[in-house]
């Protein structure tokens, strides 16, 4: 303003040029892009990345068990039928490497987007660019994500990596949810099936009710808002529930015992579930994880708590994050008691769908955000006036921060490099594609069976590492297997009613050719044991498959065709 008016600018000359803004996700989602190329490091070859449950094969083809239609818990739906469509687009060995390096750009980002639109909201102003990162590293790079990683749960992962993207929709935008971007936040869960959608919904329900940013709703605006969250996920969630409904799901109760939150650190099973760490799998702990590690981890994490009570829950930052937290953190440690076990164990006789809450280490998804929003806002309150503040004391305020986006990285390197060289890419041995053309060419009905009776393979091509056995994704047949688990010493009962039916057969004495053929198998496959590079004479019989054909034999595979009538 000049003399009470406005200035003017000459006509016909130049506007000076604005600086360009870049989001506040932009530069997060690079760091969550070198953060995934650093954790995946020897996946990033071609082939496949393979370990425990993240399993890709080569042109997976379309079949009934994409659907969850050959009985059983509908674990893989839909994420399998969506990467057998994407790969009709992009070879699957390279899905897998998007889709891997998505979970870590979506985590990082989201975390640092969901801090600073709240932090926006609420203050008018952005935090400073270091403690939205110190945030999105923290979310993106943790035992938990590391563990999960390792099990091969990526899709459980997506849904992991979209919820700040949820949250940030529920708590920054307009009290009437816009129901086509709640979809769109939604997708990553929604590919990810029951387990992603899990830990989005115990997330996003408090956060509908909550509304923290704007005028508060009304109750009948608050009721509303959960009715479109919890309306969303239902549909988002049918391509599961349905088959879900239309095949009995079993479940045994002694899994409430096996797949309970352990201790991985010196501070018992709680402590470890506060640290985002102790799942039920010892061999899934990243290599140097514990001990002295875990101590100055600790630290870390206190002060992400510390920054949560006395900042962003204060100040309303992601309100009904803490309370999700919370409801994560006590389902995650129901397992951890004889008490707790015991209710889940009753809970999953009675039925068998509470067999959601068995591995409940996977429900502390909203405490790790929680602590990054907590972490970010500590680093926002230590950079905050730094220029006012003396040279050292600004130096030593920004250098806390560096340290705060550092120290994940710096205190969990066994996370790093394909998680120390055991998620490296393989290909697939020749003769299983062979062998996969000869079986589905055959115009003949009938299932494969899969033996040795076991779900999961130490294959010495994919140098020893645990898998699930990749043929019921190989093939566009029925493929049978014994979905028993054994972990350690104990074993979780069959859940499908195939597998179930033909335990009784296998488990009989004497040959098996004839009832397999009876129970409609057409096919049998033995991708590992002593039978693999054996003589090929002989070979049925050791197989107590007398009288079937040998399709195929060498040093990583036998097949046998089963001929009706033969016994």
């Amino acid at each position: 303003m000049i003399g009470g008016s406005t200035a003017v600018m000459p006509r016909g000359l130049p506007r000076p040029r604005q600086p360009r803004r870049w989001p506040p996700a932009a530069w997060p989602a690079v760091a969550g892009l070198l953060l995934g190329l650093l954790a995946i490091g020897p996946g990033l070859a071609r082939g496949f990345i393979l370990s425990y449950d993240m399993v890709f094969v080569p042109d997976p083809p379309f079949s009934s068990a994409l659907l969850g239609l050959t009985g059983g818990p509908a674990r893989p739906v839909p994420s399998d039928a969506v990467v057998a469509v994407a790969a009709r687009l992009i070879p699957a060995d390279l899905l897998q490497k998007l889709i891997l390096l998505s979970i870590f750009v979506l985590a990082c980002s989201g975390a640092a987007a969901l801090l600073a639109d709240c932090w926006r909201a609420r203050t008018g102003e952005r935090p400073p660019p270091l403690a939205s990162l110190a945030a999105g590293v923290f979310y993106t790079w943790n035992p938990y994500l590391a563990e999960r990683l390792v099990m091969g749960q990526w899709a459980m992962l997506l849904g992991y990596a979209g919820l700040p993207w949820v949250l940030r929709l529920l708590c920054t935008g307009p009290v009437r949810i816009a129901r086509a971007r709640l979809v769109l936040a939604l997708l990553p869960a929604a590919i990810g099936g029951f387990a992603g959608m899990a830990i989005t919904g115990l997330a996003a329900a408090p956060a509908a009710l909550a509304r923290g940013a704007g005028p508060s709703p009304s109750p009948g605006q608050r009721a509303r808002r959960l009715a479109v969250v919890l309306i969303a996920c239902a549909l988002l969630s049918l391509p599961w529930i349905i088959p879900s409904l239309n095949e009995p799901v079993r479940s045994d109760p002694v899994a409430a015992n096996l797949f309970a939150a352990r201790a991985d650190t010196p501070f018992g099973s709680l402590g470890s579930l506060l640290l985002l760490s102790g799942i039920w799998n010892a061999q899934a702990v990243p290599i140097g994880y514990g001990g002295a590690v875990a101590v100055v981890w600790l630290l870390v994490v206190a002060a992400a708590v510390a920054g949560y009570l006395l900042l962003a829950r204060p100040m309303r930052l992601s309100p009904g994050l803490g309370a999700a937290a919370l409801i994560g953190l006590a389902v995650a440690a129901l397992g951890v008691t004889s008490p707790g076990r015991a209710v889940l164990r009753d809970l999953i006789s009675a039925w068998a769908g509470f067999a959601i809450l068995r591995d409940g280490q996977q429900y502390v998804a909203a405490l790790a955000l929680a602590e990054a929003i907590g972490l970010g806002a500590g680093v926002t309150w230590v950079l905050r006036g730094v220029k006012s503040r003396p040279a050292a004391d600004s130096a030593g305020a920004v250098l806390l921060g560096v340290l705060a986006v550092l120290a994940p990285v710096l205190l969990l390197p066994g996370m790093a490099w394909g998680s120390a060289g055991r998620l490296h890419a393989v290909q697939y041995p020749a003769d299983w594609l062979t062998a996969r053309q000869l079986i589905d060419s055959d115009q003949k009905p009938g299932t494969v069976l899969l033996l040795p009776w076991a779900q999961y393979r130490r294959y010495p091509w994919n140098d020893g590492e645990a898998v699930f056995d990749p043929w019921s994704r190989l093939l566009a047949r029925e493929v049978i297997d014994n979905d028993a688990l054994t972990v350690g010493s104990q074993t979780i009962g069959q859940e499908s009613a195939a597998s179930i039916r033909l335990n009784r057969v296998i488990t009989q004495p004497g040959p098996l050719t004839g009832r397999l053929a009876a129970a409609g198998v057409r096919y049998v496959v033995v991708d590992a044991g002593p039978l693999l590079g054996a003589p090929r004479v002989g070979l049925a019989g050791a197989a107590r498959l007398p009288g079937a054909q040998l399709v195929m034999a060498s040093g990583d595979l036998v097949v046998f065709r089963l001929t009706e009538g033969r016994s």
